[in-house]
């Protein structure tokens, strides 16, 4: 399922990863979690039966301590995912293009008529969900990672356990 991609020994070697299955898409769908990406950096290519997005994706799994994200780089990552029959959309405008949504998960799950729904969800409730025939999505890493001016914080306070 995953490779890691070699480079030139300079440069720090970035993900090459491929799902088809349902706990593969998970994987990728970890390292994507609060990659950004405005409108314009998606596109679904009907006859080639592929969707194409450019994320700027920040690169968790560098870090010695995720907790402490002093550190943490971006870097241009593109997702395909290939044999799609249809797209639907939730929450997106074409006025909205400036805007950079942040990726919250990836979600694989059959569909009733046969094959899987591959939904991609943004925060602010925008939603793509893409009608595949089977699984075949990649993720692969490229440029030159950069120093993140920002991260993502998430409160976990709301998901201890009761009586911890």
């Amino acid at each position: 399922m995953t490779d890691t991609a070699a480079s030139d020994p300079g440069k720090a070697d970035g993900l090459r990863l491929r799902a088809r299955d349902k706990e593969d898409v998970q994987v990728i769908a970890a390292c994507l979690q609060d990659a950004l990406i405005p409108l314009r950096e998606m596109a679904f290519m009907a006859e080639e039966r592929r969707f194409l997005a450019a994320f700027n994706r920040f690169q968790w799994e560098r870090l010695a301590d995720p907790v402490d994200a002093s550190g943490l780089t971006l870097c241009q990552s593109v997702l395909r995912i290939d044999n799609v029959d249809s797209v639907q959309y939730r929450g997106l405008d074409r006025e909205l293009d400036g805007v950079k949504f942040e990726l919250l998960t990836i979600i694989a799950e059959p569909a009733d008529a046969g094959g899987f729904r591959v939904t991609l969800l943004f925060a602010g409730d925008v939603a793509l969900r893409l009608q595949v025939d089977q699984l075949a999505l990649a993720l692969e890493d490229f440029g030159e990672p950069s120093l993140a001016s920002a991260t993502p914080k998430h409160d976990l306070s709301t998901s201890k356990k009761a009586g911890s």
